[in-house]
């Protein structure tokens, strides 16, 4: 009896070592392992064809994802393109890659790369011709494949760089599929930019970057849900954005370029705008209606933005009549992050705004402070949250650098300045951290990140 015990324990380990051993998945649909295949990075699909016969001739079908990363010259990239047979799904050119070989310029070989066969149906482009800043050129810069027109109505995701946009509505291109939307270092007139954007009724999102020949912008879409934009520089860089009738955006994240260059915003009509920043002092204007703000400076205040709920600053001074001004003009803000590089204005608020304590409304519920210094200026801003936000449920003081290291002492000290135990907010946690440099840089390219509900999480890596 035990002897059969054995024997039948034996014989069903034996089974289950030959189901491991099965390969399962070369069992699925063609159909199935060809998406598998298609989603693998270019090198790694190339290689599935040595797994075995079965998988031999899915890579030559499946769905092309072409990102060449690793690849030294364009004729790989030409090799990989006449030897697949199936449809292309996303098409990714790195900015060293697009370089004149031999007599072909990069617009002649680019153009070729996507009248290929292997690329029909394409879904994804991205390429960029270099960083060449259209401000500082001498000759203009190559312009959109013509070839790019045969991808209208089947692109979602696209990102052109580096290039010039045909000029007039008659060749302006028409995307009706296309959800996600980047202009690099592009030169393109006010009228093209805003027929492109018609011609994309389902646009959700939108990075503009470094471009030049449109000053105005004027925002339309009932689609358009982000939207990134850093002006550049030069007299023909993006110097205006007017949301004039974007019911569906619900962020926009805006940044300076390297000289400190900004841009005018006027919202019109933004009804669920809910992120807005980084906004620092240089910006010229900044109005929600009748509210206008120059710079950090309220000029007046009339209309409120209820539904801004995250805003992101970078104050120099961390001056607290600054942050009280754009609280009055978003009276539902929940979230605030503020980089300052200064220490600070005095910050003195206990007579000051001894009536206003009573009467504004503080929803603050996270408060985040970048380069928090730990002075007299900089406890008296924090103090007026820890004292008055009633609902807040983290304050968060980072230290950056290696300039000092947070000690426990002086975070005790730190507690006893700014009375966390007579804190409003009972559940109030206030942690001091030492972040040591940038985990990788970010920046308004989370334009596109729909999936993240806050942009500003990492907001000490922002350039």
């Amino acid at each position: 009896m035990a002897m059969d015990t054995t024997t039948r324990r034996r014989r069903r380990l034996e089974g289950e070592e030959e189901e491991e051993g099965l390969d399962r998945i070369s069992g699925l649909p063609d159909a199935v392992l060809g998406e598998i295949v298609s989603l693998l990075p270019t090198k790694d699909g190339a290689r599935t064809q040595v797994l075995s016969s079965r998988w031999r001739p899915l890579w030559r079908s499946a769905p092309l994802n072409l990102d060449p990363c690793g690849l030294s010259v364009g004729r790989e990239i030409s090799r990989i393109l006449s030897a697949h047979l199936g449809p292309g799904r996303r098409f990714f050119i790195p900015r060293y890659i697009l370089r004149p070989e031999g007599e072909r310029s990069a617009a002649t070989l680019l153009d070729g790369w996507l009248r290929s066969p292997a690329l029909d149906n394409l879904q994804e482009l991205d390429f960029h011709y270099g960083d060449r800043f259209p401000y500082a050129q001498v000759s203009p810069p190559p312009p959109l494949p013509a070839s790019v027109h045969r991808f209208s109505s089947t692109l979602r995701v696209a990102s052109f760089g580096g290039c010039g946009l045909p000029d007039g509505n008659a060749t302006a291109l028409h995307f009706p599929l296309l959800k996600q939307l980047s202009l690099l270092h592009v030169t393109i007139s006010e009228s093209s930019l805003h027929a492109l954007l018609a011609g994309c009724p389902v646009l959700q999102s939108l990075l503009l970057s470094f471009n030049s020949g449109c000053r105005r912008l004027r925002i339309v879409s009932r689609s358009l849900r982000s939207i990134g934009v850093k002006p550049g520089r030069g007299d023909c860089r993006l110097q205006q954005l007017i949301l004039e009738d974007a019911p569906s955006l619900e962020r926009l994240l805006c940044s300076s370029s390297l000289c400190g260059r900004v841009i005018d915003i006027s919202v019109i009509s933004a009804p669920k705008l809910d992120t807005l920043g980084p906004l620092d002092d240089d910006f010229p204007r900044l109005d929600f209606g009748a509210t206008v703000f120059q710079g950090s400076h309220l000029v007046s205040l009339i209309t409120v933005m209820p539904s801004v709920k995250i805003l992101a600053l970078v104050n120099a001074h961390l001056s607290l009549d600054v942050v009280i001004n754009f609280m009055k003009c978003f009276p539902c803000l929940e979230k605030l992050y503020i980089k300052t590089v200064r220490p600070g204005e005095k910050n003195v608020w206990c007579r000051k705004y001894k009536n206003l304590v009573g009467t504004l409304d503080i929803r603050l519920k996270k408060i985040v402070l970048l380069r928090y210094r730990g002075n007299k200026s900089h406890v008296n801003f924090a103090k007026f949250f820890v004292l008055n936000a009633r609902v807040l449920e983290s304050m968060v003081f980072e230290n950056e650098g290696k300039e000092k290291m947070i000690s426990n002492e002086w975070a005790e000290k730190q507690h006893s300045l700014l009375q966390t135990k007579n804190r409003a907010s009972r559940g109030a946690q206030f942690d001091f951290v030492c972040r040591p440099g940038p985990l990788g840089q970010v920046g308004i390219e989370l334009a596109h990140d729909l999936s993240t509900d806050d942009p500003f999480v990492r907001f000490r890596d922002w350039s």
